[in-house]
């Protein structure tokens, strides 16, 4: 009886899913549901804010960093949705146009860089890191 109630154990552990699948998925950046969900923390991101704002735009970025997948962004509206344009840079990387939108606090930092040709995106990336001197 006893190795029965083992193996009905050993089948439990085997048959549960593992760590990655048990994360929560990310939304994806172009739902329609992500301007109203985020809505707060889109508005954070697109006010005029400099240094004073600074760690409320740092706290928005890291909760739309934690949340929504960017890999679904394939032209510039949605960018100007979620982000607007004051903290819009323009960059090159490999040749490619890139749009980069990055979030400083104390140490670390947010960025969101979405390369592509004109208003299409053919790649995007977003990191979160500390600042190494």
């Amino acid at each position: 009886m006893n190795w029965k109630i083992l193996l009905l154990l050993i089948s439990a552990v085997l048959l549960t899913p593992g760590c990655e699948s048990m994360k929560a998925k990310k939304m994806p950046c172009n739902d329609v549901d992500v301007p109203i969900r985020f809505k707060h923390e889109i508005a954070i991101l697109q006010a005029d804010m400099r240094s004073v704002g600074a760690e409320r735009k740092f706290r928005a970025a890291r909760v739309l960093y934690q949340n929504v997948d960017f890999t679904f962004a394939r032209d510039t509206d949605i960018l100007l949705t979620i982000f607007g344009t004051k903290d819009a840079r323009r960059a090159k990387v490999l040749d490619n146009e890139t749009l980069v939108f990055q979030y400083t606090w104390n140490n670390q930092y947010i960025r969101f860089a979405f390369m592509g040709i004109k208003d299409v995106i053919t790649h995007a990336e977003v990191k979160h890191d500390t600042i190494r001197k």
